[in-house]
């Protein structure tokens, strides 16, 4: 040794080696061992992957949906053939118009023979003003009824709302009024509806058996149209 620096015996420098040996070991297997977290989420996915295998293969297939796969890689679940049926039969029939148009050409008659009095031209002016602006329209849904002055007011009621329905025959038989009472006690009136029998016959086929059975229905035409079953639309 040099002169001024303390001895250090054979035994320490022994000791020291070896301290710095296991230190560069420990730090060589920790830069060397694999990642913690993949090796746990190897270790989670296995164990589970077990369980649930069961649990799929205990649903029925057909009641699964079918997926498929689309361009870019996207999956689209197509519905089973048994649930597009399903689906078919809840929805509500489409809408069907069975008659549309004004009143009445009759409405016109009288009128027009009082127009060779003066007072005659006001209600000859009315007359073909309905002819104009006011429109009828019956659907298997609703009763709509477009009136008043250029035709802007629509008045539309679903059938069940009817309670109660009288009508009067026009003009021998070739047109007839009728007057609807709704569940909220107003009245609907419809004058001149041409047609008459069969639309009358299709209106209560449409309505309630409670509402045909306080109108003491009887059907008017030959054929009158088969009794439809009320849906939520109605």
């Amino acid at each position: 040794p040099r002169p001024g620096q303390p001895r250090v015996g054979r035994s320490a420098q022994l000791i020291m080696a070896r301290l710095t040996t296991s230190a560069l070991a420990l730090v060589a297997s920790a830069l060397l061992a694999p990642p913690q977290a993949e090796a746990y989420t190897g270790t989670r996915a296995s164990a589970f992957r077990p369980r649930l295998a069961p649990a799929v293969a205990a649903v029925p297939s057909a009641v699964l949906p079918r997926a498929s796969t689309m361009a870019g890689g996207r999956s689209v679940v197509s519905m089973s053939d048994k649930q597009k049926e399903k689906t078919a039969a809840s929805a509500p029939p489409p809408e069907v118009t069975f008659f549309e148009g004004p009143p009445s050409w009759t409405e016109v008659v009288i009128p027009a023979i009082s127009i060779i009095t003066v007072l005659g031209l006001v209600p000859f002016a009315a007359a073909v003003a309905r002819q104009v602006w006011t429109k009828y329209k019956i659907t298997n849904r609703r009763i709509s009824i477009q009136s008043g002055w250029g035709g802007n007011d629509l008045v539309e009621v679903v059938y069940r709302d009817i309670v109660d329905v009288k009508f009067l025959f026009r003009f021998g038989g070739a047109a007839g009024d009728m007057v609807m009472t709704l569940s909220d006690g107003a009245k609907l009136e419809i004058r001149s509806m041409p047609n008459f029998e069969q639309n009358y016959d299709y209106i209560m086929a449409q309505v309630s058996p409670a509402c045909r059975e306080a109108s003491n229905f009887k059907p008017l035409s030959k054929d009158p149209p088969p009794v439809a079953a009320m849906t939520d639309e109605q």
